[in-house]
């Protein structure tokens, strides 16, 4: 199990960047991996050409789906590829042998979580530019707030990566156990189409997957409307943005809690065959 060590007060950064190095390596090596953290969601950027023009609570509906994919993008170089990563280092012996040597827990796998947060904050920037430079967007009304529903979008599903590793025989499996997450929040997020067309009792189910709170805060932060509300989105101020969001940074909090109870009992570091 992963257990209190794993997460101590202090970080050896040397160490902790080595890792990230190696795992980076890793990463260019398997050129599958690779294509699903970052290819895979290059695919969705096409989506977003058909419905410039269009507009859908109030804005261009290419730049409210485009915003959406700021946070769907943490499915694929953070959840999927973090419970690939884990199982496989798991299952070939890596984090037994890496667990021997002068790194602790938090230096293993937050080298690997590292890798994965920057792989995720490039595919950001080349969106967040492609929506200035393609489809009219703007810089983000109050960045600090999408940079901080960024953030905690990369814990809860660093986080929930560990515990689909945990319960993942095989590095094969992944690929399916990894599904339920992926598909709950592609499909109920509200980056395919906004929550506002469905019954109120479906929405507020759908606001409790780990995705939705993060398209809500990004969408606000990034166009200073509030996107926790129904129907077209109110504008706010920079304050007014903070506490539009406030139950949907709860909701992140208490994903990022049970997660993290859920990785400490899960979490395996000895291979299932051992």
């Amino acid at each position: 199990m992963i257990g209190t060590r794993a997460f101590p007060v202090h970080l050896d950064r040397v160490l902790l960047t080595r890792v990230a190095r190696l795992e980076a390596r890793l990463l260019w090596r398997n050129r599958t991996a690779l294509f699903v953290a970052a290819g895979m969601p290059l695919l969705f950027v096409g989506m977003l050409v058909p419905m410039h023009g269009k507009r859908i609570q109030g804005v261009d509906a290419a730049l409210l789906q485009g915003t959406g994919h700021l946070a769907l993008f943490l499915l694929f170089a953070v959840f999927m590829n973090l419970a690939t990563v884990f199982t496989t280092r798991r299952e070939d012996g890596t984090l037994k042998r890496m667990r021997g040597t002068a790194l602790g827990d938090a230096e293993i796998l937050g080298g690997s979580v590292l890798t994965a947060t920057v792989l995720y904050m490039a595919q950001v920037a080349v969106l967040a530019v492609v929506l200035v430079a393609a489809f009219g967007g703007r810089a983000p009304a109050d960045p600090v707030l999408t940079l901080a529903g960024i953030a905690g979008g990369v814990v809860v599903f660093a986080l929930l990566a560990s515990v689909v590793s945990g319960i993942t025989p095989t590095t094969e499996l992944t690929q399916l156990t990894v599904l339920p997450v992926m598909f709950a929040c592609m499909a109920g997020a509200g980056v395919m189409f906004p929550l506002g067309v469905l019954p109120e009792v479906v929405q507020q189910s759908l606001r409790a997957l780990p995705l939705t709170p993060v398209v809500e805060i990004v969408r606000t932060g990034y166009f200073g409307r509030d996107f926790t509300a129904h129907g077209v989105p109110p504008a706010v101020g920079v304050g007014g943005g903070w506490v539009a969001c406030l139950p949907s940074f709860a909701i992140l909090a208490a994903w990022a809690a049970v997660a993290r109870r859920l990785a400490a009992r899960a979490f395996r570091w000895d291979p299932r065959r051992s």
